[in-house]
């Protein structure tokens, strides 16, 4: 083998093996952050805050805190695009930059390319292209969807716990706290709640403390959640029916979607046990009809018929896990 060729080989192996480290490297419930790092951000969010009182306008008038919280929740709705740096975020990869994982992504396509240059055709060298950004997209994705099956299987718990809370008489504060007493030291749900605790007590307000409740968590039901305990906070109303039919939105969502996984997981299974017959079939001609295979890829028209058929079955699984990718 040239010396080029295994350069290029193992410079693909370490630079797949690091973007995967990269992004998989933390735990899904995050890094822990320390009480005097806490503590020093909520600081800085009350001298904030209070810097901000000082400048209101007249009397009577809305706060510049109260302004920049209503422009922050027009921002919030109309601002639906998921961009790489909310994706990052979600993730709770945010100290990665934007363009850093854009650079990864290239660097691995272009790599890709390379080492494919030195044995394929034109086709599986286009297809190298798109290496970079499935492989860490799919990663990316997948730490995403981790994070959320983790706050997803406490959370309507955590819901119905606290409406029985609220319901004997607790108010809102307490009612939290108590509700997530009882769930696990590692849930993801029980975190943020404390969090938002830990914000209160050091003197944030209830509009910052509430609104950042889940805000790194991609998940349909916390911006509900977080605009109920605001409403209630605000204007009144009886908090316990809301988060009860809360509650159970989120447990027919959690039905729904595992009846779907179950619906189409028997198709994606089938595709790959087809996938594990055709390389079991490949195989067998090797070892009994050497020539048949080997002939696939010196013979001209036979690389040419053999790369396609590589292509074509790369593009079928891309359209299988893009037409079974739901979404509830």
């Amino acid at each position: 083998m040239e010396p080029m060729a295994v350069l290029a080989i193992v410079a693909g192996i370490i630079a797949v093996v690091l973007a995967a480290a990269l992004i998989l490297r933390l735990p899904v419930s995050g890094r822990a952050v320390s009480p005097m790092t806490l503590r020093r951000q909520m600081r800085s969010i009350v001298e904030l805050q209070r810097a901000e009182a000082g400048l209101g306008v007249e009397e009577g008038g809305p706060s510049i805190t109260s302004t920049a919280l209503e422009q922050i929740a027009v921002e919030k709705v109309s601002d639906t695009q998921l961009t790489i740096r909310k994706r990052l975020k979600y993730a709770e990869l945010s100290h990665i930059p934007p363009y850093a994982f854009s650079l990864a992504q290239m660097i691995v396509s272009l790599i890709a390319f390379l080492v494919t240059r030195l044995y394929f055709d034109t086709m599986l060298q286009v297809v190298s292209l798109f290496a970079g950004p499935l492989l860490l997209n799919w990663l990316l994705n997948r730490r995403i969807n981790k994070r959320f099956m983790k706050f997803d299987s406490d959370f309507p718990q955590f819901l119905l716990s606290f409406v029985g809370m609220i319901k004997t008489g607790l108010n809102v504060t307490q009612a939290l706290q108590a509700a997530a007493s009882g769930l696990e030291e590692g849930s993801l749900v029980k975190r943020e709640v404390d969090l938002m605790l830990e914000r209160l007590r050091m003197g944030v307000s209830e509009e910052r403390s509430i609104g950042s409740f889940g805000e790194d968590i991609y998940h349909p039901e916390i911006e509900l959640f977080v605009q109920a305990l605001l409403l209630s906070k605000r204007v009144g109303g009886n908090l316990s029916d809301t988060l009860d039919r809360l509650a159970r939105q989120v447990r027919r969502r959690q039905y729904f979607r595992q009846s779907a996984n179950a619906a189409v997981g028997q198709q994606r299974g089938s595709i790959w046990f087809i996938l594990g017959v055709l390389a079991a079939l490949e195989l067998y001609l090797y070892f009994t009809w050497p020539q048949c295979v080997v002939l696939t890829w010196t013979h001209p028209t036979g690389r040419m018929v053999g790369q396609g058929g590589v292509c074509a079955i790369l593009l079928g699984i891309f359209w299988v896990r893009q037409v079974t990718k739901l979404k509830v």
